[in-house]
Protein backbone atom coordinates (compact mmCIF):
# COMPACT_ATOMS: atom_id res chain seq x y z
CA UNK A 1 0.00 0.00 0.00
CA UNK A 2 2.83 2.37 0.86
CA UNK A 3 4.46 1.62 -2.73
CA UNK A 4 1.64 1.91 -4.56
CA UNK A 5 1.02 5.69 -2.82
CA UNK A 6 4.56 6.32 -3.15
CA UNK A 7 4.52 5.81 -7.32
CA UNK A 8 1.46 7.70 -7.58
CA UNK A 9 2.72 10.55 -6.06
CA UNK A 10 5.91 10.44 -8.14
CA UNK A 11 3.79 10.24 -11.15
CA UNK A 12 2.19 13.12 -10.47
CA UNK A 13 5.09 15.24 -9.63
CA UNK A 14 6.68 13.66 -12.88
CA UNK A 15 3.33 15.36 -14.51
CA UNK A 16 3.48 18.79 -12.93
CA UNK A 17 7.03 18.65 -13.93
CA UNK A 18 6.14 18.13 -17.81
CA UNK A 19 3.50 20.48 -17.34
CA UNK A 20 5.30 23.36 -16.16
CA UNK A 21 8.14 23.06 -18.74
CA UNK A 22 5.47 22.80 -21.74
CA UNK A 23 3.88 25.98 -20.25
CA UNK A 24 7.51 27.17 -20.52
CA UNK A 25 7.98 26.23 -23.68
CA UNK A 26 4.64 27.94 -24.98
CA UNK A 27 5.37 30.89 -23.15
CA UNK A 28 9.02 31.34 -24.06
CA UNK A 29 7.90 31.66 -28.40
CA UNK A 30 5.33 33.82 -27.27
CA UNK A 31 7.69 36.39 -25.29
CA UNK A 32 10.02 36.14 -28.39
CA UNK A 33 7.32 37.23 -30.80
CA UNK A 34 6.42 40.02 -28.55
CA UNK A 35 9.43 41.43 -28.18
CA UNK A 36 10.66 41.15 -32.03
CA UNK A 37 7.47 43.01 -32.67
CA UNK A 38 7.64 45.47 -30.00
CA UNK A 39 11.74 46.21 -31.15
CA UNK A 40 9.85 46.05 -35.21
CA UNK A 41 7.61 48.97 -34.07
CA UNK A 42 10.57 50.75 -32.41
CA UNK A 43 12.40 51.11 -35.61
CA UNK A 44 9.27 52.06 -38.10
CA UNK A 45 8.89 54.83 -35.33
CA UNK A 46 12.42 55.87 -35.51
CA UNK A 47 12.43 55.54 -38.97
CA UNK A 48 9.39 57.72 -39.84
CA UNK A 49 10.46 60.45 -37.29
CA UNK A 50 13.84 60.74 -39.73
CA UNK A 51 11.99 60.59 -42.69
CA UNK A 52 9.85 63.46 -40.86
CA UNK A 53 12.35 65.23 -39.88
CA UNK A 54 14.70 65.54 -43.32
CA UNK A 55 12.39 66.89 -45.32
CA UNK A 56 12.16 69.72 -42.98
CA UNK A 57 15.55 69.86 -42.36
CA UNK A 58 16.16 69.77 -46.50
CA UNK A 59 13.33 72.41 -46.53
CA UNK A 60 15.60 74.80 -43.86
CA UNK A 61 18.79 74.56 -45.75
CA UNK A 62 17.42 75.35 -49.10
CA UNK A 63 15.49 78.21 -48.29
CA UNK A 64 18.23 80.11 -46.67
CA UNK A 65 21.01 79.62 -49.24
CA UNK A 66 18.25 80.33 -51.61
CA UNK A 67 17.13 83.59 -50.03
CA UNK A 68 21.44 84.47 -49.52
CA UNK A 69 22.03 83.56 -52.82
CA UNK A 70 19.11 85.89 -54.19
CA UNK A 71 20.76 89.14 -52.29
CA UNK A 72 24.18 88.16 -53.49
CA UNK A 73 22.95 88.01 -56.99
CA UNK A 74 21.27 91.51 -56.69
CA UNK A 75 24.24 92.89 -55.31
CA UNK A 76 26.52 91.52 -58.14
CA UNK A 77 24.13 93.14 -60.66
CA UNK A 78 23.99 96.40 -59.65
CA UNK A 79 27.80 96.09 -59.66
CA UNK A 80 27.48 95.24 -62.72
CA UNK A 81 25.23 97.96 -63.86
CA UNK A 82 27.89 100.21 -62.40
CA UNK A 83 30.47 99.32 -64.05
CA UNK A 84 28.85 98.96 -67.15
CA UNK A 85 27.66 102.81 -66.86
CA UNK A 86 30.85 104.19 -66.13
CA UNK A 87 32.44 102.40 -68.99
CA UNK A 88 30.19 104.08 -71.28
CA UNK A 89 30.81 107.62 -70.30
CA UNK A 90 34.58 106.81 -69.82
CA UNK A 91 33.92 105.79 -74.01
CA UNK A 92 31.82 108.42 -74.59
CA UNK A 93 34.22 111.60 -73.02
CA UNK A 94 37.52 109.11 -74.35
CA UNK A 95 36.39 108.61 -77.90
CA UNK A 96 34.13 111.65 -78.87
CA UNK A 97 35.97 114.43 -80.57
CA UNK A 98 34.89 117.48 -78.33
CA UNK A 99 35.10 120.77 -80.01
CA UNK A 100 37.88 123.11 -79.55
CA UNK A 101 37.20 126.46 -78.46
CA UNK A 102 38.84 129.69 -80.34
CA UNK A 103 38.57 132.80 -78.31
CA UNK A 104 39.55 136.32 -77.79
CA UNK A 105 41.43 136.80 -74.58
CA UNK A 106 42.39 140.63 -74.36
CA UNK A 107 43.53 143.30 -77.16
CA UNK A 108 45.17 146.46 -76.39
CA UNK A 109 45.45 149.66 -78.75
CA UNK A 110 49.18 150.07 -80.09
CA UNK A 111 48.10 152.93 -82.45
CA UNK A 112 45.27 154.64 -83.45
CA UNK A 113 44.14 157.50 -85.04
CA UNK A 114 40.60 158.97 -85.79
CA UNK A 115 38.81 162.28 -87.46
CA UNK A 116 35.58 163.92 -86.94
CA UNK A 117 35.67 166.08 -90.03
CA UNK A 118 32.82 165.88 -92.98
CA UNK A 119 35.07 162.38 -94.15
CA UNK A 120 35.47 160.60 -90.52
CA UNK A 121 37.94 157.96 -90.78
CA UNK A 122 40.24 155.67 -88.43
CA UNK A 123 42.81 153.99 -88.23
CA UNK A 124 44.61 151.76 -85.94
CA UNK A 125 46.78 148.97 -85.02
CA UNK A 126 45.82 146.35 -82.38
CA UNK A 127 48.39 143.16 -80.31
CA UNK A 128 45.30 140.78 -79.56
CA UNK A 129 45.89 137.90 -77.93
CA UNK A 130 44.15 134.65 -78.39
CA UNK A 131 43.77 131.21 -77.36
CA UNK A 132 43.09 127.70 -78.65
CA UNK A 133 41.60 124.69 -75.91
CA UNK A 134 41.44 121.58 -77.08
CA UNK A 135 39.38 119.57 -74.71
CA UNK A 136 40.14 115.88 -76.05
CA UNK A 137 42.45 113.50 -75.38
CA UNK A 138 44.73 113.60 -78.31
CA UNK A 139 46.07 116.46 -80.33
CA UNK A 140 44.22 118.70 -82.29
CA UNK A 141 45.84 119.91 -85.64
CA UNK A 142 44.36 123.21 -87.39
CA UNK A 143 45.26 124.62 -90.81
CA UNK A 144 45.63 128.42 -91.39
CA UNK A 145 43.18 130.23 -90.27
CA UNK A 146 41.78 134.12 -91.66
CA UNK A 147 40.44 136.02 -88.91
CA UNK A 148 38.36 139.10 -89.70
CA UNK A 149 37.41 142.48 -88.00
CA UNK A 150 34.26 143.97 -89.27
CA UNK A 151 32.03 147.52 -88.59
CA UNK A 152 28.72 147.19 -88.82
CA UNK A 153 29.20 143.68 -91.41
CA UNK A 154 32.05 145.66 -93.10
CA UNK A 155 35.64 145.03 -92.99
CA UNK A 156 38.27 146.63 -91.91
CA UNK A 157 40.67 144.65 -91.04
CA UNK A 158 42.79 140.83 -91.04
CA UNK A 159 45.17 138.66 -90.03
CA UNK A 160 45.97 135.28 -90.48
CA UNK A 161 47.09 132.53 -88.08
CA UNK A 162 49.53 129.65 -89.36
CA UNK A 163 48.88 125.80 -89.14
CA UNK A 164 49.55 124.47 -85.76
CA UNK A 165 49.27 121.91 -83.29
CA UNK A 166 47.31 121.73 -79.33
CA UNK A 167 48.28 119.36 -77.44
CA UNK A 168 45.88 116.78 -75.47
CA UNK A 169 43.66 118.78 -72.69
CA UNK A 170 45.72 122.09 -73.39
CA UNK A 171 45.64 125.53 -74.66
CA UNK A 172 47.70 127.11 -77.45
CA UNK A 173 48.28 131.18 -76.62
CA UNK A 174 48.29 132.81 -80.02
CA UNK A 175 49.41 137.13 -80.26
CA UNK A 176 48.80 138.70 -83.33
CA UNK A 177 49.33 142.25 -84.35
CA UNK A 178 46.19 143.51 -86.72
CA UNK A 179 45.79 147.05 -88.94
CA UNK A 180 42.54 148.23 -89.21
CA UNK A 181 41.07 151.07 -90.96
CA UNK A 182 37.97 152.70 -92.89
CA UNK A 183 38.95 152.60 -96.14
CA UNK A 184 36.37 150.47 -96.95
CA UNK A 185 33.49 151.95 -94.96
CA UNK A 186 33.26 155.16 -96.94
CA UNK A 187 31.12 157.86 -96.34
CA UNK A 188 28.43 155.78 -93.68
CA UNK A 189 26.69 158.39 -91.74
CA UNK A 190 27.14 155.92 -88.76
CA UNK A 191 30.81 156.06 -88.77
CA UNK A 192 30.33 159.91 -88.14
CA UNK A 193 27.94 159.67 -85.72
CA UNK A 194 30.08 156.97 -83.58
CA UNK A 195 33.34 158.66 -83.97
CA UNK A 196 31.41 161.51 -82.97
CA UNK A 197 30.39 159.65 -79.72
CA UNK A 198 34.16 158.39 -79.85
CA UNK A 199 33.02 154.37 -79.38
CA UNK A 200 32.83 152.30 -82.05
CA UNK A 201 32.07 148.17 -82.20
CA UNK A 202 33.76 146.02 -84.06
CA UNK A 203 33.34 142.05 -84.56
CA UNK A 204 35.74 139.39 -84.85
CA UNK A 205 34.65 136.51 -86.61
CA UNK A 206 36.62 133.13 -87.83
CA UNK A 207 36.57 129.58 -88.45
CA UNK A 208 38.79 127.67 -87.25
CA UNK A 209 39.28 124.30 -89.20
CA UNK A 210 41.13 120.93 -88.66
CA UNK A 211 41.16 117.13 -87.04
CA UNK A 212 40.76 116.02 -83.78
CA UNK A 213 43.19 112.75 -83.22
CA UNK A 214 42.21 111.12 -80.08
CA UNK A 215 44.17 108.99 -77.28
CA UNK A 216 47.22 110.11 -80.02
CA UNK A 217 50.14 112.29 -79.12
CA UNK A 218 52.39 111.22 -81.67
CA UNK A 219 52.74 112.96 -85.09
CA UNK A 220 53.12 109.27 -86.55
CA UNK A 221 50.26 107.27 -84.35
CA UNK A 222 47.11 108.96 -85.55
CA UNK A 223 44.05 107.57 -84.71
CA UNK A 224 40.66 108.01 -85.68
CA UNK A 225 41.13 111.81 -86.46
CA UNK A 226 37.57 113.33 -87.14
CA UNK A 227 37.15 117.01 -88.49
CA UNK A 228 36.09 119.99 -86.26
CA UNK A 229 35.57 123.80 -87.13
CA UNK A 230 35.98 126.35 -84.02
CA UNK A 231 33.50 128.83 -85.00
CA UNK A 232 34.60 132.39 -83.45
CA UNK A 233 32.08 135.36 -82.75
CA UNK A 234 34.00 138.17 -80.58
CA UNK A 235 33.02 141.45 -80.50
CA UNK A 236 34.47 144.61 -79.23
CA UNK A 237 33.94 148.24 -77.62
CA UNK A 238 37.12 150.73 -78.54
CA UNK A 239 37.16 154.01 -76.97
CA UNK A 240 38.32 156.21 -79.16
CA UNK A 241 40.07 159.30 -76.87
CA UNK A 242 41.05 156.67 -74.23
CA UNK A 243 42.55 154.32 -76.69
CA UNK A 244 40.85 151.39 -74.86
CA UNK A 245 39.32 148.25 -76.01
CA UNK A 246 37.12 148.23 -72.89
CA UNK A 247 34.69 144.93 -73.79
CA UNK A 248 35.32 141.93 -75.48
CA UNK A 249 32.70 139.72 -75.66
CA UNK A 250 32.66 136.15 -76.92
CA UNK A 251 30.23 133.45 -78.38
CA UNK A 252 30.87 129.78 -79.36
CA UNK A 253 29.69 128.37 -82.16
CA UNK A 254 30.91 124.63 -83.07
CA UNK A 255 29.97 122.63 -85.77
CA UNK A 256 31.29 119.85 -87.69
CA UNK A 257 32.45 119.20 -91.04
Amino acid sequence: MAETNFVQAKENKDSTLVQSKKSDLEEQPQQAVQAKENKDSTLVQSKESNLEEQPQQSEDSTTKPSSKFTREDLAKLVASLVVVALTIVFLVLVFTPKHPKFKVRSVAVENLDYTTSLNPSFNMRFAAKMTVKNPNFGYFRYGVTNVSFTYRGIQVGEVSIPKARVRAVSTRKINAAINLNSNNVGNDTNLESDVRLGTLTLTVQSNMKGKAYLMSSGKRSKVNGRKRTAALNCTLTVNLPKKLVLDIHCSYSTTTV
